[in-house]
């Protein structure tokens, strides 16, 4: 099994079906799985960032239709926890390079 096949199924595993929507454009389902990290960070004067971090696999985004890359202020949507807007996107890299998920931080 290839890094990137294991990546696709560790990530079904723990995956939820959202809504990946870009302002004024398309809007698809995807599956992304939240990831254990969530900021909670104490800045200067005790002021507080709050964000959730999800993974969403390549495979799965090319499947979808969604147009790449992934930018800031589009939106991942949940009906349980509810709209996130993204605020940084990380590639996460294959065996070679290839890029094999997106790693989406959002506030």
């Amino acid at each position: 099994m290839s890094l990137s096949s294991a990546f696709g199924v560790l990530l079904s595993v723990h995956s939820r079906t959202m809504t990946l929507t870009r302002p004024g454009g398309v809007s698809v389902p995807i599956k992304a799985t939240p990831s254990n990290y969530f900021r909670n960070l104490a800045g200067p004067e005790e002021v507080t960032f709050e964000g959730k971090e999800f993974v969403i696999s390549k495979v799965v985004l090319d499947a979808s239709g969604f147009t790449l890359p992934i930018k800031k202020g589009d939106r991942l949507v949940d009906t349980e926890m509810g709209s996130h807007t993204v605020q940084e996107i990380r590639e996460m890299f294959d065996v070679g390079a290839s890029i094999m998920g997106y790693r989406i931080r959002t506030n």
